[in-house]
């Protein structure tokens, strides 16, 4: 009699639990959902803004994927006008190549290792320190060179004006190698680091314009839209430092180099400014296809005539052997071996009196 009572005791309990168990599930499901969003919000910065399509392999992607920059700088230009171009030059038109818009050199790192891109654009010293880590990273060819161009707000705005200037600056975009060197030049000159404006990309000239930035820091080939419209349009100033100054940056700021902008290059008001400029280099792991890299090398070089024309920085792309192996040789990362494929082949052309260019 006993028995039967625990059975019905355990039966009415059970079906308790099946007749409630959908609303159980549920509350389970909201409360994992609350936890995941709580987290993210004090984690915020562990999530990027920036995230290209990957593919669900590598190398069966329909689309090359090329990991380039933001929109004031110059690797995503520079990357939409090499990606039409590599494309275009195929003869079997499927797939084709894909410039997407990231934060520059550290995130093409990160998402080199993550598998999201086939080719990467990077600032050498990012390179460098990358391979130290991760040895898979190989160089396909080094590009041109990136200058320091800081922005000041108009004479008109902010008088007798000393940098950094007053209150935030706009140090670069978020996890992109330009705010390490902001970082770095005003360690350089024993400066405090500025704090950092929250702005979307479109605004932040706006506000340098009205005095409510510092500064802008720049670090891109040479011509840039965004510095050329910011000093015609929005009468801007760059930044000049002394050769006192320069020595002291050069040595907090690996692989940096003299540069000099010559006096009337953006507008014919614009004074010669003294600055940094660090190389540039096209990267890839060392697992992507030997003859996906002399595809892009044969077309990057055999091409480059009519690719100056439509981008004028590719002018300092070098182009000869000697001068690419000394450049990969002083930033100390293996170039690919599709590269190295590529140079063979050119030399034996060479040498046959039939130069495929």
């Amino acid at each position: 009699m006993e028995d039967k009572k625990q059975e019905k005791q355990v039966m009415k309990k059970n079906s308790h639990l099946l007749i409630w168990w959908p609303v159980y599930a549920v509350l389970i499901f909201v409360f994992v959902e609350l936890c995941s969003l709580i987290y993210m919000f004090f984690h915020e910065e562990d999530f990027r803004g920036i995230q290209p399509p990957e593919p669900p392999n590598m190398y069966s992607s329909s689309k090359y994927v090329i990991g380039t920059g933001n929109k004031l700088g110059t690797y995503f230009p520079a990357g939409q006008i090499l990606a039409n171009y590599f494309t275009n030059q195929q003869e079997n038109k499927k797939g084709g190549f894909i410039a997407e818009q990231t934060n520059g050199s550290m995130d093409n790192i990160y998402l080199m290792q993550t598998k999201r891109i086939h080719f990467g654009m990077a600032e050498s010293r990012i390179a460098k320190e990358a391979y130290s880590k991760n040895k898979d990273i190989r160089i396909v060819w080094p590009l041109w060179l990136d200058v320091v161009q800081i922005l000041q707000p108009p004479e008109d705005v902010v008088a007798n004006y000393v940098f950094p200037g007053s209150g935030s600056a706009f140090l670069g975009q978020k996890n992109s190698s330009t705010v390490r060197t902001s970082k770095e030049i005003l360690n350089s000159l024993g400066l405090p680091t500025k704090q950092e404006a929250n702005i979307i990309n479109d605004k932040v000239i706006d506000y340098l314009s009205e005095g409510k930035l510092g500064f802008v820091m720049i670090q891109a080939g040479i011509p840039n839209n965004t510095v050329s419209n910011s000093l015609v349009f929005y009468r801007c100033k760059l930044v000049n430092f002394t050769q006192e100054q320069l020595n002291l940056i050069k040595k907090n700021v690996a692989t940096s180099v003299d540069f000099t902008i010559p006096s009337g290059y953006y507008d014919e008001s614009q004074s010669e400014i003294s600055t940094i400029a660090l190389p540039n280099v096209l990267f890839a792991s060392k697992d992507t296809p030997n003859e996906l890299v002399e595809y892009v090398v044969e077309n990057l070089i055999v091409g480059c005539d009519k690719l100056k024309g439509r981008f004028k920085t590719f002018e300092t792309i070098p182009t000869d052997r000697e001068t690419v192996l000394q450049i990969v040789e002083k930033i100390g990362v293996p170039i690919h071996d599709g590269t190295k494929i590529w140079f063979d082949k050119e030399l034996n052309d060479s040498e046959n009196g039939g130069k495929k260019q």
